[in-house]
């Protein structure tokens, strides 16, 4: 199985580190000159990049990916498995770019999904199947031009599959390819709906907007933002999107019990001290609020939740308020630039039937 990353930022190094561990062969597609340009540059140098493995006892170790190209149909020619880990908001264009050369069997892996899985069927007219993932399954980022530090394994890392019907394959390719991620969703929409991000990093923003401002680079969102009353805004957001999710046979799931499923090998540890312990472990940042927690999560991953959510008559008034918030603090409409189920499906109006039909087949 020979694995092509789509996007040479920290996600996409990270887990490039832990296929190449594997002895899988891997290569390293780049699609942007705006992001990592000098260690994407002394990467071809040298043929590769060290990693700090802080999940494996600090283990040191050269990888050294098969190929390392921004030639999109070389990189595409070479793969069976392709994992795009660009922002969601690069999922057109990278849709497009790649659309030419992908060929039938291949499999399309989009990490976050945030149902982008949609888009890309709008290019690509061959016999392909698409997994997405609501998180990844490690974490860790680049530290200068040669080092890459792997920082955080999820314990549980869940899939979804389209179509549904292709989900027990895929398991099986990832799951070798990664131990945690032997978990998955009834479909695209639950994998979505269930995307951290979605939730918290919005909401940590706006409620410390004025302190990421102040600070002068000195905020540590996870360790500060979350306060009891903020909690309180994640829960009441729970409440509405476990609606959403019972309205299409999902399960209903706490954010923090959901973040305790992913991030803790224990599972009898009462979840807001998993969460206290993962903030505590957290990166700092981020340093502005003109920030991918906003600029993404809120179009690409609120924006689609609260259209699902007017299709099937659910409120979901706590999301709204905050793309308003969002969109203010930035001056930016992000309700406009939303990532809409109609625009998924490419219909004006959109009923939960077909909504049903398009994430299972």
């Amino acid at each position: 199985m020979k694995v092509t990353i789509i996007g040479c930022g920290n996600a996409g190094m990270v887990h490039a580190a832990k296929l190449i561990e594997r002895n899988v062969s891997v290569c390293l597609l780049k699609t942007s000159s705006v992001t990592q340009t000098e260690f994407f540059s002394s990467m071809l140098e040298v043929g590769g990049f060290n990693v700090i493995d802080e999940t494996d006892h600090s283990k040191h170790f050269f990888a050294k990916p098969d190929l390392i190209t921004r030639d999109v149909e070389q990189a595409v020619g070479f793969a069976d498995l392709i994992m795009v880990m660009t922002t969601t908001s690069q999922h057109e264009h990278i849709a497009q770019m790649i659309a030419p050369y992908v060929r039938d069997g291949q499999i399309i892996a989009l990490i976050p999904g945030y149902m982008g899985s949609l888009i890309f069927k709008k290019y690509i007219q061959k016999e392909v199947i698409y997994s997405e993932w609501e998180t990844t399954a490690y974490n860790g980022r680049i530290v200068d031009q040669l080092y890459v530090h792997v920082t955080f394994y999820n314990p549980r890392n869940a899939i979804s599959v389209l179509p549904v019907a292709a989900t027990e394959r895929v398991l099986s390719v990832f799951s070798k390819m990664f131990d945690n991620t032997k978990y998955t969703r009834n479909n695209i929409l639950e994998s979505a709906i269930h995307n951290p991000n979605m939730i918290v990093h919005p909401i940590g923003i706006v409620f410390s907007a004025s302190r990421i401002e102040h600070s002068g680079g000195e905020f540590w969102m996870y360790k500060e933002a979350f306060t009891e009353s903020v909690i309180n805004v994640i829960h009441a957001f729970d409440e509405q999107k476990n609606k959403v999710l019972e309205a299409f046979g999902c399960e209903p799931l706490n954010y923090f019990e959901a973040a305790k499923w992913r991030n803790e090998e224990d599972l009898s540890i009462d979840a807001m001290e998993v969460f206290r312990s993962f903030s505590n472990a957290a990166n700092k940042g981020p340093s502005t609020i003109h920030h991918r927690y906003l600029t993404e999560d809120v179009p690409m991953g609120l924006g689609l939740y609260t259209s699902i959510g007017r299709v099937v008559g659910v409120e979901t008034s706590i999301a709204d308020s905050i793309i308003t918030l969002a969109s203010a603090l930035i001056q930016k409409d992000l309700r406009s630039e939303a990532r809409s189920i109609e625009y998924l499906l490419g219909k004006e109006h959109v009923s939960p039937q077909e909504i049903m039909l398009a994430i299972e087949k």
